[in-house]
């Protein structure tokens, strides 16, 4: 079965990311601010962006589910992504789970973006996806990430390094009975 959403907000459409969504995509995960809890580099060029993509169409087909798109409806532009990611390697001594998570433009941060997408898709979460258990994390500085996770209903449960990023984080989990 598909899961991969197209929602609207009062400000935004969240809907599937496509090709055609490439230099935004590029215009904002090469911003060296959006990369600053990831330990990671910004990409590069069109075709890094292209290529993530590609590996984003990837997990729709596999799993019917995948980041998605966040566009601001009064400019039309696409400002981030939003969503759930199946993992299928081990994380936090977890495996096949969504994991929740977003980025966003620099531009777009401080507006309420990122909390606003985030309880569309908790909504749909509980809707259609509590088959599979949910999980998010962050990077233990970044305040703005926690400041979203526990708005929307996340509890910090542990703590752990994130290996591949080698990258202290905190583990939140989020309770079926406190859905709204």
């Amino acid at each position: 079965m598909k899961y991969v959403p197209t929602l609207e907000t009062e400000r935004l459409i969240i809907r599937p990311i496509t090709l055609d969504d490439v230099e935004e995509f590029y215009a904002m995960d090469s911003q060296p601010e959006v990369h600053l809890y990831l330990n990671r580099s910004p990409l590069k060029s069109s075709e890094e962006a292209k290529d993530y993509i590609k590996g984003l169409l990837q997990q729709y087909e596999t799993h019917g589910i995948g980041r998605v798109a966040v566009i601001e409806k009064a400019t039309n532009q696409l400002i981030g992504w939003t969503g759930f990611k199946f993992i299928e390697e081990p994380m936090n001594d977890r495996i096949n789970f969504l994991d929740f998570g977003y980025r966003y433009r620099k531009e777009s941060w401080g507006k309420g973006y990122a909390t606003e997408a985030a309880l569309a898709c908790i909504a749909f979460y509980y809707k259609n996806l509590t088959h599979i258990p949910l999980h998010a994390s962050t990077h233990v500085d970044n305040q703005g990430s926690r400041k979203v996770l526990e708005k929307v209903g996340f509890k910090i449960t542990d703590t752990f390094k994130f290996t591949i990023w080698d990258i202290d984080c905190y583990w939140y989990e989020r309770e079926a009975l406190s859905a709204k």
